[in-house]
């Protein structure tokens, strides 16, 4: 059975992609189980975005909802906004995806059947995450496993496989579904960080804070991102691509500190100078003199400031 009393809002971050964005959009429409809203932030799109919404245009509909924000503040401040302002109590739920996430029809229904078995299991879960695949199947954003030991040295990671999910310790926020509620106790997610890590260190916080979650086999997602491999500064040969890697190592930095301690902060701090260093003189790497500025620029930018404004305190 679909749980039905649960009122979901769909929240789509977007920037300069409304081909992208209206499959999504014509995904999340088709649902075997629809969203009860949708909410879409658009970081200031220049592409003609908001003209999919106004009167006469494919998305003009009472469902739909269109902010717009007056400067890009990237994927992370997007997310911050669209949760803010989808954050419900009482059996509310949020759904969180980018433009380029294209959900099968019954991605909604496969997460919300998944929640209501572990609530009747009486497992409170913090967020569900879809499976991730590319264009032609290819495995993509695959969360991480949480693999803690229970009272008896054992980690407990598969307890509920024969239904269809398995316990993770993070993950991306292509296709996140958790309850609004749990927003008042654990906060949104940095801004500041503006692309990349802000889903680990948003995910893990809501681990450590309001309990265990779970990747669900029911629910599968496509995601359409340009690249299908993994993001690697190595193999990145757009420039301005290589200047956003600043947030991506410096945020690193950043998620090491709340999480891993002092040690293996300093541990990712120098490998990523040696890094750096690599890039520098690998043969026939291009644009090698920007990669080594970027890296070390994120390195000692987290050196400078230690924690971005609103950086949740490291408890435990």
């Amino acid at each position: 059975m679909v749980p039905e009393k649960i009122w979901v809002t769909a929240v789509v971050v977007t920037y300069n992609r409304k081909e992208l964005l209206t499959a999504c959009l014509e995904a999340l429409l088709q649902q075997t189980r629809r969203p009860d809203r949708i909410l879409v932030i658009n970081n200031a799109s220049t592409d003609g975005t908001e003209k999919l919404f106004a009167a006469g245009g494919a998305f003009a509909r009472p469902e739909i909802e269109l902010v717009t924000l007056p400067e890009n503040v990237g994927g992370a401040g997007g997310f911050a906004e669209g949760i803010r302002r989808a954050a419900y109590g009482g059996k509310s739920a949020i759904w969180i995806m980018d433009d380029d996430t294209i959900p099968t029809p019954g991605a909604l229904e496969g997460l919300l059947s998944t929640w209501e078995h572990l609530q009747a299991e009486g497992v409170s879960p913090s967020f569900l995450a879809s499976t991730v695949f590319g264009p032609a199947g290819e495995p993509m954003n695959v969360p991480v496993i949480d693999q803690r030991t229970t009272d008896n040295g054992y980690s407990d990671w598969y307890r509920y496989l024969g239904d269809g999910c398995v316990r993770i310790r993070q993950a991306t926020f292509v296709s996140l579904l958790f309850p609004g509620e749990i927003v008042r106790r654990v906060g949104l997610p940095i801004a500041e960080y503006f692309i990349w890590g802000d889903d680990t260190e948003y995910t893990r916080r809501l681990v450590r804070d309001a309990g265990p979650a779970f990747l669900c086999g029911q629910s599968r997602v496509e995601h359409r991102r340009f690249n299908v491999k993994k993001i690697s500064v190595f193999e990145e040969n757009n420039p301005a691509r290589i200047r956003l890697y600043f947030y991506y190592f410096r945020n690193a930095l950043y998620n090491a500190r709340i999480y891993e301690g002092t040690g293996r902060t300093a541990g990712r701090f120098l490998g990523y100078l040696a890094m750096s260093f690599s890039v520098f003189f690998r043969k026939n790497q291009q644009h090698r003199m920007q990669k080594f500025l970027t890296i070390q620029k994120g390195c000692f930018a987290f050196l400078a400031h230690r924690s971005p404004s609103g950086q949740p305190e490291r408890r435990g």
